[in-house]
Order: C-alpha cells, then structure tokens, then sequence
C-alpha cells in the first residue's frame, strides 16, 4: 500500500513540474503579435499605461543564442527608453533553470506602450522562443 501512494506522489510532483513547462512550451509556439491579438493589445495599451513581459525561453537545452541575443536588444532597448522617460520602470526575473529569462516593463503611458511593443515585436519577429505580451507583472 505504501508503494503504491509513493508512486503517486511521484507522479503528481512530475505532473507538477511538466505541466508549468508544457504551458511555456506552448506560448512559445504561438506567433507572437498575428492578427487581432495585435489588434487587443493595442486597444488595451490605449487605456491606460500598460505593462509589457518580454520572455526568452527554452526546451530544455538552455536559451537558444539567436533568443539570447534578441534579449540583448531587447534590455538595450529599454534601457534606452527608460532614459528618455518613455519607461516607467523594468525588471528583469529568471524564471527558469536554464537561464529563461522574463523583462517586465512599466510604460510611460498608451502611446509609449503601443511604440515599445511595436519595436520589441519587430526584434521578436522570426525568434524562436522569444515572446512579447501585453500583460501585468510588475508587483505594485
């Protein structure tokens, strides 16, 4: 009896730690800034100041380098912006083991929002494992 509740413990802990990865995984895969997802994220970047998460990822074998580099441009970019006064505040987290990264970025306000996702979409387009999201997360 004891053998059997063992074994699935080990499978919910496995479960817990593949499922996180499947969900990156799959946010990776989707084109980042087609369609009318560019359409909501710029409608919601006019409402008020917005937030954007810039995230390098992986699949298991580390953060590619064409993504590491564009990370690079990415941070040089909002290191920029934030000197100019069109970034608020950014912060850079690792979110993973393998150096996967995640730049959460404060925007002045709508028009600063809606020109810093339109250049970070331009650096992501064609990366691999590298996305661009409208979304909180940055703590208050």
């Amino acid at each position: 009896m004891a053998r059997s509740s063992n074994a699935a413990k080990d499978g919910l802990r496995s479960l817990l730690v593949i499922l996180p990865l499947s969900i990156l995984a799959l946010a990776a895969l989707s084109p980042a800034g087609k369609a009318s997802g560019v359409k909501d994220a710029t409608r919601a970047a006019e409402k008020s100041a917005a937030e954007i998460a810039v995230y390098a990822l992986s699949r298991g074998k580390g953060v590619p380098e064409p993504t590491r580099g564009a990370l690079k441009k990415a941070r040089t970019l909002l290191e920029g912006a934030k000197q100019r006064g069109d970034v608020i505040r950014f912060k850079e987290a690792r979110i993973g083991l393998e150096g996967e990264t995640r730049l959460c970025v404060e925007a002045r306000d709508g028009a600063a929002a809606r020109a810093l996702l339109q250049e970070l979409r331009a650096i992501a387009e064609n990366v691999e494992l590298f996305n661009v999201a409208l979304e909180p997360c940055l703590k208050k």
